[in-house]
């Protein structure tokens, strides 16, 4: 499939999957999917000259134990050939994969799109746990404090 195939069948092929998405710009859209643990997943689509490429933000830039967090991240890379964790420009952490042209349809991109939500959803806890550990001892003792339930996703903190 060539680009100009993929520009006017993407919008189509995200209706059909039960996602919405917005026009972001020339060749562009952003969409929202929900996981379970990272409740919120900004995606944005983009169709360049070879490649339908995807980025979605994790998280921004770790605040300790960075050796371990990028540890974690570069491991988790090698479980997909499509997509892989960076660092930006700042810091933040983000999801970045790809798809040459020529293999996306309706079934790649919906593969693509649920590969995106287990990897963001399986490694959000466990890069916050590590790189906002202080930040979430604070948050614990503070739901304490107010006689709340600990946030489940962090039982040991």
């Amino acid at each position: 499939m060539d680009r100009a195939e993929v520009v006017a069948q993407l919008p189509g092929w995200l209706e059909d999957a039960g996602v919405a998405a917005d026009v972001a710009g020339e060749d562009r859209w952003m969409t929202m999917l929900a996981g379970e643990w990272k409740r919120t997943i900004q995606v944005l689509l983009h169709v360049d000259e070879r490649h339908l490429r995807v980025r979605s933000m994790l998280c921004p830039a770790v605040e300790e134990q960075h050796a371990e967090v990028y540890g974690l991240l570069l491991h988790r890379n090698e479980r997909s050939a499509a997509l892989r964790f960076a660092l930006d420009g700042v810091g933040d952490v983000v999801l970045l994969g790809q798809v040459p042209l020529q293999a996306v349809d309706a079934a790649r991109l919906d593969e693509l799109l649920g590969e995106v939500l287990v990897t963001m959803d399986e490694t959000f806890n466990p890069v916050l746990a590590k790189g906002f550990a202080a930040y979430i001892e604070r948050e614990q003792r503070w739901r304490e404090s107010a006689g709340l339930d600990p946030n489940p996703a962090f039982p040991d903190a």
